[in-house]
């Protein structure tokens, strides 16, 4: 521990509860809510403050007087020089279900409204699981953003990158402000995204595609493949996929689960935010109805027809906001990390989907989004919680609404 840093300013704190985002949540002496990063419920911890407002701050723990239960020393030496990208690394992995739980448990009662508790449903490998990593680069080094801030701290190895990933850090980035690294983690295929474009002199390993944003950006496609839920992927440059196959085959698996029924009564589905197609292609074996997939991304909706070319299902690339069909017996809606907002919600209700699958990857975008669902005339049935992202706070939720 900074025993510079804990001589400071630092005010003793409780810290009692997890706020959405990771942060663990005390009290300052003069009665302010504080959160603090890297803090578990239970503590009591020294804390110096960073940012101070009116009824709120947020502070930087300095020294740990009573550590809670699960508690360990992060395995990755990034963390210590402020790394931002695994805030959970404290946490040994038996400890997160249960934070997990609580997190998404009071999200549900006090921002949702409902009166009701999540369940757990699994988790993904803790490390070497990810096979799409955006990466900054100062220098020719790549690295990832510190914690609530632009500066580069920089890498050689990265503990949740799958490791077909790992000799990516080593290469000469050049000129390069930023690099997406992306892997198929069974099919072994590699692709490095280069922005704004790929250096003359680049030295990368053998079997590895590079594309540059100006390549994409002038009509260049490339892509990888990927094996997951019993199909071959193709995942384009620009497409988004899962954190890795195990994360995809959980996630279709789990909502496959909450739908059983309804998909194999269905006729007609709705996959909104469809992506590369995982929904309808993972659990077109359970139903004999026609798919609407819908999507906005060009590349993803190009996949989507790769993907999907052997069941039964059209293809709508237009934004969800504009989309107008139905009815639809099952609706599956997974939208980006800023939710369905009202536009989403609008289209929901406009196209009378009986029962929806809600996936969430931001828990406060969730809260807004089921309260909008349930004065739209939908209830709440279920929602479980997935960990698809281990070493860090981001939690995926799977809800189910009946209308």
């Amino acid at each position: 521990m900074n025993r510079i840093l804990a001589d400071m300013d630092a005010e003793t704190v409780h810290i009692h509860d997890l706020a959405v985002g990771g942060e663990g949540v005390g009290r300052l002496e003069d009665g302010r809510a504080v959160f603090v990063a890297a803090t578990i419920p239970g503590e009591t911890v020294r804390v110096e403050l960073i940012e101070r407002k009116k009824r709120w701050a947020r502070g930087i723990c300095v020294e740990v007087l009573d550590a809670a239960p699960g508690r360990i020393e992060p395995t990755c030496e990034a963390v210590g020089r402020g790394c931002g990208g695994c805030d959970w690394q404290h946490l040994e992995v038996a400890s997160r279900s249960d934070l997990i739980r609580g997190v998404v448990d009071s999200v549900l009662q006090r921002q949702a409204g409902i009166d009701g508790e999540c369940s757990f449903g699994g988790a993904v490998p803790a490390f070497a699981y990810r096979t799409t990593l955006r990466t900054a680069v100062r220098n020719g080094k790549a690295g990832f953003r510190a914690a609530r801030s632009n500066d580069l701290v920089v890498v050689d190895r990265c503990e949740v990158a799958e490791g077909q990933l790992a000799d990516l850090f080593l290469v000469d980035w050049a000129s390069a402000t930023e690099v997406t690294f992306r892997c198929g983690a069974r099919t072994g295929e590699r692709l490095v995204v280069v922005d704004p474009t790929v250096p003359d002199d680049l030295d990368i390993p053998e079997g590895v595609r590079a594309v540059g944003v100006d390549d994409l950006s002038a009509g260049k496609r490339a892509w990888i493949h990927e094996n997951a839920a019993g199909r071959t992927w193709r995942l384009s440059a620009e497409s988004f996929f899962q954190s890795g196959p195990e994360a995809a085959e959980l996630l279709a698996a789990t909502v496959g689960r909450l739908i059983a029924d309804e998909l194999r009564a269905a006729t007609t589905i709705a996959d909104l935010y469809s992506g590369v197609g995982l929904f309808a292609g993972a659990l077109s074996h359970l139903t004999d109805a026609k798919w609407t997939v819908v999507e906005s991304s060009p590349s993803a909706i190009a996949d989507s027809r790769i993907n999907l070319a052997d069941i039964s299902a059209r293809f709508v690339r237009t934004d969800v906001s504009r989309f107008r069909d139905g009815p639809f017996d099952v609706v599956i809606a997974d939208p980006p990390r800023s939710g369905l907002r009202d536009a989403g919600v609008r289209t929901i209700a406009a196209i009378r989907g009986s029962t929806v699958c809600l996936v969430s990857c931001d828990l406060g975008a969730f809260g807004r989004d089921a309260r909008q669902l349930q004065a739209a005339g939908f209830r709440w049935r279920e929602s479980v919680a997935l960990d698809l992202f281990p070493q860090t706070s981001h939690v995926e939720l799977v809800s189910v609404f009946d209308r």
